[in-house]
Formats: structure tokens, sequence, C-alpha cells
């Protein structure tokens, strides 16, 4: 039995006003970037320009709010609006691409561990207490607490222990939905997050 088997319980268990308040986040991000980007705003042209380039977008003649959602998702790690509700409403499958939201460019800084199985990555995890097991598109990222730290989050919140420190396994429960929420909050201000060609955002 897989880590998805164990907790798809949970994750039916989240309801749809907890996942739509993550979502709600993206949409009022998205409603600004918008407005920054009708008044041609530099900083959100120039990372405009960058994102759609890297993701070979055509360029708008108008920008509109759909095209401001999957601008504001590709910058959380999510291909697009689309990916990123099906991510964070709980109801993406074992193999499904998860997306970046759980790592951040400063996070190359530090040592971390890669793998391409979520068993491998257990094994390695086992009896250590020190250790956060993240999923990143279709791997999973293994961190300390520095890792959760680079991240914008306080690795001593109890909501760690209720994942299990995993949040593999701990995906789709309110304890993962807050650690979320607390990590949207952590990216504000930031363009984009993890990814951005400028030092400023070091």
């Amino acid at each position: 039995m897989t880590a998805w088997d164990l907790t798809s319980a949970a994750a039916r268990e989240v309801s749809e006003d907890a996942s739509d308040e993550l979502l709600r986040e993206i949409k009022i991000r998205a409603r600004l970037r918008l407005k920054d980007l009708l008044n041609e705003t530099p900083d959100a042209i120039f990372h405009a320009r960058w994102v759609s380039r890297k993701r070979r977008w055509a360029w708008p003649e108008k920008w509109k709010l759909t095209q401001a959602l999957n601008l504001v998702c590709a910058e959380l790690g999510f291909q697009d609006w689309q990916h990123a509700r099906c991510v964070l409403h709980g109801q993406a499958r074992p193999g499904d691409d998860m997306g970046g939201l759980w790592y951040d460019l400063r996070c190359q800084l530090l040592l971390n561990h890669w793998f391409a199985s979520y068993d491998e990555a257990r094994r390695f995890c086992a009896g250590e207490t020190s250790r956060f097991l993240f999923p990143f598109a279709r791997q999973i990222v293994v961190g300390d607490e520095n890792f959760v730290r680079r991240l914008g989050l306080d690795p001593a919140s109890p909501r760690w222990q209720e994942t299990g420190r995993d949040l593999v396994a701990g995906y789709g429960t309110p304890a993962w939905r807050a650690l979320c929420h607390d990590r949207l909050i952590a990216t504000r201000d930031r363009l984009p997050i993890g990814r951005t060609p400028s030092a400023r955002n070091f």
C-alpha cells in the first residue's frame, strides 16, 4: 500500500472551502498582477516576458485575468491554473506532476537529496527525525531544517509532526493544506519564487 492509498481518505476530508482558500490567494495575486500588467509596470512586464519565453506562451495583445492566473501559477511552480487547481484541491494521483511549490532557488545553496521514487526517499529518511520529504514535479526532494527555512516556513511547526515530515504521505490532509497556505504566504512579493534571473529576490 502506498502513501497515496494511506492518505486517500484523509484527502477526502479536506473541504472545498479549505481548498478554495488556497486558490483564493492565487486569484487575488492574479488580479493584482493583471492590474500591473495593464499599467505596464516594469517589474511585472519583465517577469511576464521571462516566464512567457520559458513556457513558450504567446505575448497577448491585451492581458486578461485567465492569462494572469496562468502566469502567477507558473511562478509558483505549476504548469498553469488548471494544474494548480488539481494539485491544491488534493486531486493529484500517483505519478502526477506535483509542481514546484516546495522548492526555491535559494535551496540550491544547500545539500539536498533527490530521488526518482517515493520508496527510495522513504528508505533514506528511515530513522531520521531531521529530514523533510517534499514532492517536486515527479521527483522527491529531501531536505533538512535549513531547507524548510529557505521555503519561508518554521521547521518547529506542529504541522510537520501531523504530516510525519512527509508531504507525499500527508498530501491532501488538513496539515498539508495549512502548510500550503503558509508557503503561499511566504512567496508574497517575490516574482517569481525560486526561478527569477534577478538577484534581488535572494
